[in-house]
């Protein structure tokens, strides 16, 4: 979705269904991750949210947010008493949360233009996505209530601090699943161990809160372990899930950490909070590189070992298949054939018609020699019009019908070219395992008989080391 677009039906849809979940997870904030004694917001979710919809539609939706941000005030400032009117609070909360949007995705889109791909990127996205656009709303949220004497001037510290966690936790909570859910959309596999992981989490919970405190650390273990089964994506939805119980749980029951009322209990449920969401991000991202790597690895080998034109093997996996073949023949006497084939007259193609005509016409003699071999042999393009075919479990005698059949296809086919060049030919020639002790010999006794069954005619195959096939 282009920001600078138009908003489209489609786009007016989403943009309406976040607004709501602003409002939601404002709401949400307020009532079920605040302490109870200082109305203190831990957890703010809205954050992530308001990230998301600049970074979709573009700095016009910073209107929105800052809407649906005083709308959620307008539900509940009703149970403020401040020295101003509670809509001014209101409105000037609501500025506060629009501006550090509106740097946080100014920021994110200066720094860190891809998003979080790797776990180095943890650090400048706290810094500058997280921190800093955190520090702005907090400073403004926590001198307005300072100023209106709903809050004393030496606990905004506390407050302060309260506030740009609960800002940052909402945006490293909830962009990771944005980011990550866009490049890979969770599917049914991913969701059933999520529900696992949460069920299993949720057991841990109530294990804790029933009187059995050092269990609420297993739901590290749980998060890592859910890496390697729901992947990046499944893991971070889980993360979210998770903090949110925990923080939910912690500020309303004597629960997970410590009683909600006792002054160690803040500090000790963020910095508890907080390792848990820098520890599984960290490893989350990190194997998220490591697949993306595994990944280019795997596509550079496949490239490195395969003909770009054809799709067949190239010259480097055919040695490597035929030194393979040639020590298990050494080991068990199995016999193998390879087989060398070069088409006929194809310089006069490429000289008569063209460089792609001569593209069409290799890849019309792949998929002939494709189609008339087994699975376990390899066909390859070695160089120029020149092919190999290494057969396992093969002898010479064996494959001759093989070989027989292809030259059969090949004639078959019709190019399109008209003239001498309408049909082709190609020439063949046969060893196998008697035939050299080291993969170099065989391959020059191949190329020997090829040239043989060039001078002896072309389209036929020549398999001994004699005169004549």
């Amino acid at each position: 979705m282009n920001p600078r677009s138009g908003l489209n039906p489609s786009g007016a849809l989403w943009l309406t269904l976040l607004a709501m979940a602003y409002v939601g997870a404002a709401l949400m904030g307020m009532e079920a991750f605040a302490l109870q004694h200082t109305h203190t917001v831990l957890l703010w979710l809205p954050a992530g949210l308001g990230l998301i919809m600049v970074q979709l539609f573009g700095t016009r939706v910073l209107v929105v947010v800052f809407v649906a941000s005083f709308a959620a005030q307008g539900l509940t400032s009703a149970d403020l008493t401040l020295g101003v009117s509670p809509w001014i609070h209101g409105a000037l909360t609501a500025l506060a949360n629009t501006l550090g949007t509106g740097l946080a995705a100014h920021l994110l889109r200066r720094h860190l233009p891809g998003g979080l791909l790797t776990a180095k990127d943890l650090v400048p996205f706290s810094f500058y996505v997280c921190l800093l656009p955190s520090l702005l709303t907090g400073v403004v949220v926590v001198g307005n209530l300072a100023a209106g004497d709903y809050l004393p001037w030496r606990a905004t510290p506390a407050v302060l601090t309260d506030a740009v966690i609960a800002h940052s936790l909402g945006i490293l909570l909830v962009w990771p699943v944005f980011q990550l859910s866009r490049e890979s959309p969770p599917n049914l596999r991913t969701w059933c161990w999520v529900l696992l992981a949460l069920a299993l989490n949720g057991l841990l919970f109530a294990i804790t809160i029933g009187g059995y405190g050092g269990t609420i650390f297993m739901i590290l273990p749980v998060l890592l372990l859910l890496t390697i089964r729901a992947g990046p994506t499944g893991v971070v939805i889980a993360l979210l899930v998770t903090i949110a119980a925990l923080v939910a749980t912690s500020v309303h029951i004597p629960g997970p950490c410590v009683r909600p009322n006792a002054p160690e209990a803040r500090p000790m449920l963020m910095g508890y909070v907080l390792t848990i969401t820098y520890v599984t991000l960290t490893l989350c991202l990190y194997y998220r590189e490591l697949l993306a790597s595994n990944r280019s690895r795997e596509r550079w080998e496949e490239a490195a070992l395969k003909d770009s034109l054809t799709e067949l093997a190239n010259r480097r996996a055919l040695m490597k298949a035929l030194g393979d073949e040639l020590s298990r023949t050494q080991r068990t006497g199995r016999p193998f054939a390879l087989a060398m084939l070069d088409i006929d007259h194809f310089k006069r193609i490429n000289d008569n018609h063209g460089h792609q005509a001569g593209d069409r016409v290799l890849q019309a003699v792949s998929r002939v020699l494709r189609s008339n071999c087994r699975e376990i042999d390899t066909v390859a393009r070695i160089g120029g019009e020149e092919f190999a075919i290494l057969m396992p479990e093969t002898s010479i005698a064996s494959s001759r019908p093989v070989m027989e059949r292809i030259l059969a296809a090949v004639s078959a086919i019709d190019t399109g070219l008209g003239g001498p060049d309408a049909h082709l030919t190609i020439s063949i020639g046969l060893v196998d395992a008697d035939d050299g002790g080291h993969v170099e010999r065989l391959m020059r006794e191949a190329d020997a008989r090829l040239y043989r069954a060039k001078g002896e005619g072309r389209n036929c195959i020549v398999s001994s080391p004699g005169r004549g096939p």
